[in-house]
Order: structure tokens, then sequence, then C-alpha cells
């Protein structure tokens, strides 16, 4: 999980599953993925990984006033 997905990494159910696994784990804030996403991917993946999900987007816009709040 140190290494960001690109636009073109497909994350199959099981991949998804061991990710939320992972993130269950190591008892994560945040899960933050490269591209950008629209409201109901956030939703959907905050939903499934039990977390805020941020976009490279938000850390270039917000990265120097701290954490947005979906």
């Amino acid at each position: 999980m140190s290494h960001p997905f690109s636009r073109r990494t497909l994350l199959t159910h099981g991949k998804l599953r061991e990710i939320a696994q992972a993130c269950r784990e190591a008892d994560i804030d945040a899960a933050v993925f490269v591209n950008i996403l629209t409201h109901r991917q956030r939703r959907v993946l905050a939903e499934i990984l039990g977390c805020h999900v941020l976009s490279g987007e938000d850390l270039a816009v917000h990265g120097e006033t701290g954490w947005p709040l979906p």
C-alpha cells in the first residue's frame, strides 16, 4: 500500500477487500488515491475501506491548510 495506484490500475473486488483489510489492520485515518475521484467513488470507497478517502488533488489543494472533511 505504500505505492500509489495508477489510473490504469483496476481494483477488482478481491483487491479492494485486501486493501480494506490492510486499512483496518493498520488503523489508518485516510486512504489517498492518486487519481481524481467522483463524489460517488469517494463515498463507496469510504464505506468499504472504513476511513476518509482523499485524492491527490485534495492534497495539492489542502496540503498546507490541513485535511479536508468530506
